[in-house]
């Protein structure tokens, strides 16, 4: 019997058998490329997760990011964790009102502890395309030095900064290569980042305070249990509309050509469902379905829910910003300028780890055969083993095979339980037919042999689902992605006429470090002017956070 996308049993009972007293917690840093944003603008960040030994998190696979006002979250985040550490952007939502929004970090675990323990920090977000901003969540000053007050005003709990950055320069021209070099890295640094942005110096925010980090991690707090760790991947929550008065199945299947069908775990005592998945990230196409034991049809559904705690804050402070109109005019034009490219160039890359690896026992190209008008004639005249059957009035897709198990049968990935669905489906759009042979068991079903439709497109194209099921676009966590930015090397690169309107110009959140040893990285300037500045932020496997700041200027450059 073959087992598919099964969690399996020793895992769940290694992460339901978690105890407090145990000290087995989890908790959070999160470091992003700005403090201040400008409304449709990206926020690039680092997932750090450790455990109560300021020792990185192997527990948890999945990290959730929320950026929040007192009314809603604005913008949600799954990241996909490896040995405790992710990355991932953020996109900000053009319509984003001015003022103050928390960032907060945690992951599903962590819900067990409440929202005490979860990871907060404060961003400024500036709406540059909005005429009448509300006055109750900002104040404007009139010069950078109320703004340097202010930082020097809350900031004195700060750390001092143990990183030195130098730069080849003091100045450099519009696309020019800047040289960067770390030193004094402490020798047990298991976390670096390094983001290089534009100084605007609009608004000033607190940095967090590494004396009550530590006192978060290392403090014990009230736990649930009620939260199962994502540690095989994300977990999926869902639940029967209406609510069900008999025993039905959840089912999810994905849809493309290969085959990832799995059953969710109920809970009794409230009736919600977990859907287990392991190895997916970005946006994918999925179809639940709610079945009695008898597969018969009844008039239910499984809907989604969201797994993001969606814990607001009490208050949030004002917004006190200079609003600097040519740094707000030049930000708004690289914002926009950046989303036509993005829609110009949109792509959204999926992937998928641990696919099937078991290979059809026969498989039909029905390009390779005269095509007939119906799939009944298709079965009869070409493939082996399938036959048209009639149980009860309604016809069914059986296998010749001895089996005494019902014939899972697919198309395009989604399971397809009344047969007269596929039956009366047009064989035109169908491109390949494959026959798995065996006995497969996908959680509480067993099924003898698969018969899998793949059409042209792999999408499903022109059919229509059962009234029990939905088709769902799902944002699964995201893999790191790379940060672009352009080579200037070439002169013909150089010179080109295409905008360069990058605030953010270097973003690297897995810096390696080698036993204290100098880093040495580099990058190009942008067509933007002023005042950069580089920031290293890190954390110790002694749970010590580490940083430095360095300045840099470019002028403009007559190319």
């Amino acid at each position: 019997m073959k087992y598919l996308h099964l969690i399996t049993s020793i895992s769940l009972f290694f992460c339901l058998s978690l105890k407090a007293e145990e000290k087995v917690y989890e908790r959070v840093y999160l470091h992003t490329d700005k403090d201040c944003y400008l409304a449709g603008e990206d926020v690039l960040l680092k997932f750090y997760t450790v455990n109560s030994n300021f020792k990185p998190s192997l527990l948890s696979k999945v990290g959730y990011v929320e950026i929040s006002d007192t009314k809603r979250p604005w913008s949600q985040l799954k990241v996909a964790l490896e040995k405790g550490q992710g990355a991932g952007t953020v996109k900000l939502p053009a319509e984003l009102p001015t003022g103050i929004y928390r960032l907060t970090g945690y992951t599903r675990y962590m819900r067990n502890e409440g929202e005490a323990v979860f990871f907060k920090k404060q961003i400024a977000v500036v709406n540059a395309g909005q005429p009448f901003p509300d006055p109750s969540r900002f104040t404007p000053v009139d010069n950078y030095k109320q703004l340097q007050a202010f930082e020097n005003d809350t900031l004195v709990s700060m750390q001092p900064a143990t990183i030195k950055i130098t730069t080849g320069q003091n100045s450099y021209g519009n696309r020019s290569k800047v040289d960067l070099s770390l030193l004094n890295i402490p020798e047990n640094t298991v976390n670096l980042v390094v983001s290089v942005s534009r100084n605007d110096s609009i608004a000033q925010l607190p940095e967090i305070n590494p004396a009550s980090w530590r006192k978060q991690v290392t403090g014990t707090f009230a736990f649930s249990g009620q939260w199962v760790p994502e540690y095989e991947g994300h977990i999926i929550p869902g639940r029967f509309v209406p609510e069900p008065k008999e025993e039905l199945l959840a089912n999810m299947a994905f849809v493309g050509n290969n085959i990832r069908y799995t059953n969710g775990q109920i809970n009794p005592s409230n009736g919600t469902i977990n859907f287990f998945t392991a190895g997916i990230s970005g946006r994918r196409q999925l179809v639940t379905t709610a079945m009695p034991l008898s597969y018969e049809k009844l008039h239910y559904r499984v809907d989604l829910l969201s797994p993001f705690d969606e814990s607001l804050p009490e208050s949030l402070p004002v917004l006190r910003i200079y609003p600097d109109k040519k740094t707000l005019t030049e930000r708004y034009t690289g914002v926009q300028l950046q989303a036509k490219i993005e829609n110009d160039s949109l792509e959204n890359a999926i992937r998928i780890l641990n696919e099937p690896s078991f290979q059809p026992a026969l498989s039909y190209n029905l390009d390779e055969y005269a095509r007939f008008g119906t799939l009944s004639e298709i079965l009869l005249e070409f493939v082996k083993t399938v036959y048209v059957d009639k149980v009860k009035g309604k016809r069914i897709i059986a296998t010749t095979t001895e089996s005494s198990l019902k014939t899972l049968v697919l198309l395009d990935g989604i399971p397809i339980y009344d047969h007269e669905d596929i039956l009366r489906y047009n064989p035109a759009n169908i491109k390949t037919i494959d026959i798995y042979t065996g006995t497969y068991a996908f959680g509480n079903e067993v099924f003898g042999n698969i018969v899998s439709f793949i059409t042209y497109e792999g999408n499903l194209p022109f059919f229509r689902l059962s009234d029990e099921s939905q088709l769902i676009d799902y944002d699964f966590p995201r893999l790191p992605s790379t940060f672009e930015m352009p080579d200037y090397s070439s002169d013909r690169i150089r010179n080109s006429d295409k905008p360069d309107f990058r605030h953010t110009l270097y973003w690297n959140p897995f810096v390696e470090t080698a036993n204290g040893q100098p880093v040495n990285l580099s990058f190009y300037t942008s067509d933007l002017c002023g005042e950069f500045k580089v920031t290293v932020e890190g954390i110790t496997d002694t749970g010590e956070i580490i940083r430095g700041k360095a300045y840099f200027r470019v002028n403009r450059k007559v190319r």
